[in-house]
């Protein structure tokens, strides 16, 4: 239950920190993609937590 506490708050931590770049330098900068990878790797993660119950 931790672990799927603490992958919800980073997500919602990185979900935002993609939003601003991407506000500010544009979906297709690099950092935003960057960060955007790194988002599907932790939603990934959730789901798996979520499903192996």
């Amino acid at each position: 239950m931790k672990r799927k506490n603490e992958l919800l708050k980073q997500i919602n931590r990185l979900r935002m920190k993609m939003i601003e770049i991407g506000s500010n330098k544009g979906l297709n900068d690099s950092e935003t993609i960057s960060i955007s990878q790194e988002l599907d790797d932790l939603l990934f993660d959730y789901q798996q937590i979520t499903l192996d119950k």
